[in-house]
């Protein structure tokens, strides 16, 4: 999607207002506003539960037409009476529908898609027995063992829904044990292809970053020796790119060229690029 096509928020009715600010890339309108809804390619409808019949037709008229993002569902009843609600609008559940409590699920969602983010970013996420369910801003979804990921594997059991959700999405985060996850994470433990391409990456990363390091090396008349801290094998095989370098090793490099961490990094990414 390009980043220049325009949100529509249809907000149901004033409890709904403030939750996503108007700009150049959302525009807000209400039920008065029918004939511009007609023509809204990337529609979202903010609706309680007892006010969706009023805004049914518009839903079913964007979803046949494929122009409904997402149907954003505050509970003001009891959550077991939403399949009434539902029925009682004419309307069937669909995947892009979220029942929220606060405002944050909706904002979170829509201003992912007004920065063309959706597919990168978290809309929600739950814990269900020894499963981690995730959301994107895309209605993606990811079921992820906690035995998936060593970073999931190291939370106890009695912690494991303790995380927040990034306010724009961009991770999970467990604060007990300063845990943070993406997308890309979840994508890496879900998906074998995924994973199989982002080791690829890795590894293309980990070679074009050691040589990198060679070359800034060489070009201060250092050898492989020099780095106190590190054996020659352990240098060559950083600069051959052989697995990630800690940033603990990255001081040592740092040092023995004489600069602090921060200013030897921006050496290696100005010999990468």
């Amino acid at each position: 999607m390009s980043s220049k096509q325009t949100m529509t928020v249809l907000v149901q009715n004033h409890e709904n207002n403030g939750i996503v600010s108007p700009s150049k890339l959302v525009k807000i309108l209400d039920l008065s506003d029918v004939q511009s809804l007609e023509s809204a390619l990337n529609l979202f409808v903010l609706t309680s539960a007892t006010g969706l019949p009023e805004v049914a037709d518009i839903v079913r008229y964007a979803n046949q037409k494929h122009h409904l993002r997402g149907l954003f569902i505050k509970e003001d009843i009891d959550p077991k009476w939403l399949p009434q609600m539902f029925d009682r609008a004419n309307l069937r559940v669909m995947h892009n529908t979220f029942v929220y409590v606060n405002s944050d699920l909706p904002k979170r969602v829509i201003n992912a898609w007004a920065m063309s983010a959706q597919d990168q970013l978290i809309a929600d996420a739950t814990v269900i027995g020894d499963r981690l369910f995730v959301l994107s801003c895309a209605m993606e979804k990811f079921e992820v063992p906690f035995s998936s990921l060593p970073a999931l594997q190291q939370i106890p059991l009695e912690d494991r829904s303790n995380f927040i959700v990034a306010d724009d999405g961009s991770y999970l985060y467990w604060e007990a044990e300063d845990i943070h996850l993406d997308l890309e994470a979840f994508r890496w433990a879900t998906d074998p292809e995924w994973k199989q391409k982002f080791e690829a990456l890795k590894l293309i990363h980990n070679q074009v970053f050691g040589k990198a390091i060679a070359q800034i090396r060489k070009l201060h008349k250092l050898r492989q020796a020099d780095i106190l801290g590190l054996s020659e094998r352990q240098v060559r095989r950083i600069e051959q790119g052989e697995g990630s370098t800690k940033i603990d090793t990255l001081k040592l490099f740092a040092k023995a060229h004489g600069m602090e961490i921060n200013d030897y990094l921006n050496v290696v990414a100005e010999a990468i690029a």
